[in-house]
This record gives C-alpha cells, structure tokens and sequence, in this order.
C-alpha cells in the first residue's frame, strides 16, 4: 500500500496557496498527504477528485465545508 497521496506530485495547493507557508504546506503534508488511507479519507481535496474528477485549485485539504456543498459549489 502506498503512503503518499497519489495525487500529491500535481497538487496545486503546494505551488499556489501554500507555496510561501513552508511550515503549514509540511504539516498539512504530513497530516494528510503522507499519512496513508486514514490521511487521505480526510483530505477534502482528496475526495472531491475521487468524486468528480478534478479539484478547485484553492481546496485546502482541511475544509470545513462538506463534500456534497464542494461538489455543488463547483457546478
């Protein structure tokens, strides 16, 4: 099984959003993209592609915001 977030390398909350905040992109790397299943079924990033197929670019993997709202939000 893998580790790390299959999606991890093209995330673009790493290039975008995070990409001044070293120390918030680790911890929210550590907390969820490299923590395996149990990181990643909390990863609102995560589950919205697995959902639809793509991203927003500004999803932080914390939201509060629930899936189905994230999913209508994009319509």
């Amino acid at each position: 099984m893998e580790a790390t977030c299959k999606n991890f390398e093209k995330c673009p909350i790493y290039s975008g959003v995070l990409k001044d905040k070293k120390t918030t992109a680790h911890g929210y790397r550590k907390q969820f993209c490299d923590a395996g299943e149990k990181g990643w079924s909390r990863c609102k990033r995560f589950l919205v592609k697995e959902a639809t197929g793509k991203c927003p670019s500004d999803l932080l993997p914390n939201s509060f915001k629930s899936l189905e709202d994230i999913v209508v939000s994009m319509s």
